[in-house]
């Protein structure tokens, strides 16, 4: 097979994740080079997400490198993805998943006085305003250490995904962490998770994909997936989705703005329960 070329964004995060893919590619017998890629979301720093607006703003530029066939498969933080991909892509496989949790950091200094919380994200927003109803939240973004330097300046603690912490392995001695657990702070769908995107008719390039496929993180990717996309909500929104598939069962976590919903069904129930929370959240909303 010819040389396999990954589109990703160029995010420390971002080509951490790519090179995962190009090492498991590696390990079964395939070349690869890494294609980078400048998205909507990368190109505006400063705005917050629902204001840049629209959906897929770190997705459709390294969709459009496919789409224009200037690379062979595209890498994603699951989290990422919109509730639609562009015509005749599909995720064709995930590597196994990071700790889908988020976290506080914070300095020891502020630990009675954690007033200032930053987040880009209206999820984490909704879900430590049910925390700390006190907490002023404000909005800060870009990448992982220099969403760490606002602690320095303008906030008392930040909240990030452990996933990024840990793959970058940033060192966190310094300061204090506490860790959600996913009943507390419900995780965006598919969090922790590497996506990995082509062409439906790329026979070649899913054959290969399937051969680094983690099938039971694909398990849980599927089922966040299905019910994430039957919300069809986007980044302005409050939207949470987390599955922990059990033997027969699966408990089923989310949320949609300050709507919860939580709840445990067979494999059997799976396609019914989600719609019926999709459903029950969309409702309520309206």
């Amino acid at each position: 097979m010819k040389t396999i070329r990954i589109a990703t964004r160029g995010s420390a995060l971002a080509l951490y994740q790519a090179h995962a893919v190009k090492d498991a590619l590696a390990k079964e017998g395939y070349a690869s080079v890494i294609v980078e890629v400048k998205t909507k979301g990368d190109l505006n720093q400063t705005s917050p997400l629902r204001e840049i607006g629209g959906d897929g703003l770190f997705v459709r530029a390294v969709e459009d490198k496919l789409l224009a066939k200037e690379a062979d498969i595209a890498v994603h933080s699951g989290k990422d993805l919109p509730f639609s991909l562009q015509e005749g892509l599909m995720i064709a496989a995930v590597l196994q998943a990071a700790d889908p949790r988020d976290c506080l950091i914070s300095r020891p200094e502020k630990q009675n006085a954690l007033r200032v919380i930053g987040t880009g994200s209206a999820r984490r927003i909704s879900e430590y305003k049910k925390i700390d109803p006190e907490a002023n939240c404000v909005s800060i973004r870009g990448n992982v250490p220099t969403r760490l330097s606002k602690l320095q300046t303008e906030c008392d603690a930040v909240i990030l995904a452990k996933a990024g912490l840990d793959r970058l392995a940033i060192p966190l001695d310094a300061y204090t962490t506490r860790i959600f657990c996913v009943q507390e702070m419900i995780p965006a769908g598919c969090q922790g998770i590497i996506a990995i995107e082509c062409k439906k008719e790329d026979e070649s390039i899913r054959a290969a994909l399937s051969r680094i496929n983690h099938a039971a993180t694909w398990q849980r990717f599927s089922i966040e997936r299905k019910l994430f996309c039957l919300l069809e909500a986007n980044c302005s929104q409050a939207v949470g989705v987390h599955a922990i598939p059990g033997e027969k069962s699966v408990e089923l976590l989310a949320k949609l703005d300050e709507k919860r919903v939580a709840r445990t069904v067979s494999y059997e129930e799976l396609d019914e329960a989600c719609r019926e929370i999709a459903q029950e959240l969309l409702e309520e909303k309206a």
